[in-house]
Formats: structure tokens, sequence, C-alpha cells
């Protein structure tokens, strides 16, 4: 196996596709919202349903966005951790 920092640099480190949430409720909601997209789908005409999918887009992009930041921060903070340990010693 290649090392963190080359797995890094060639773009294969993506822990986000690997997520499986362990949250129970997670599939459960997860059917629940794909019967909705379904039923709007049915509901919708083909112009309003495509905008409904862009408007979903947009929801995607910035969940994806706040995860992203999330992560940063949260990798951040646990570096500081490390370096405050290493400092006591």
């Amino acid at each position: 196996m290649k090392s963190i920092l080359e797995e890094i640099y060639y773009g294969n480190l993506r822990p986000e596709e690997n997520i499986v949430p362990k949250n129970p409720e997670y599939r459960s909601i997860n059917k629940e919202i794909t019967a909705n997209i379904e039923k709007f789908q049915k509901k919708l005409s083909e112009n309003e349903f495509k905008q409904f999918e862009e408007l979903l887009d947009m929801i995607d992009n910035i969940n994806s966005t706040n995860s992203c930041e999330a992560f940063v921060k949260g990798f951040k903070i646990g570096m500081l951790v490390t370096n405050e340990v290493f400092q006591q010693e």
C-alpha cells in the first residue's frame, strides 16, 4: 500500500465515498426521501421536475460544502490537540 501522503497526492483518499452511516434511522429516512421524490416526479410536469431536481442538486452541493468545512475544521482541531500534547512533554 502507498503511504497516506501518496494516496492524498494521487487523489485516492476519498472517505466520503466509503461512509455508511450507522444511525439506524438512515436507511428508513433514505427510503422515505426516495419515495417522496418519486411522488413529485409523478405529480410534476417534466419541466417542473427538472427544476425540482436542480434544487435537490443545489441542496446536495451545499451539504457537501458544509461537510467538507466540518471535516477540515475537525482535522485542524485534532492537529492542534496533537500539537498541544507534544508540547507538554
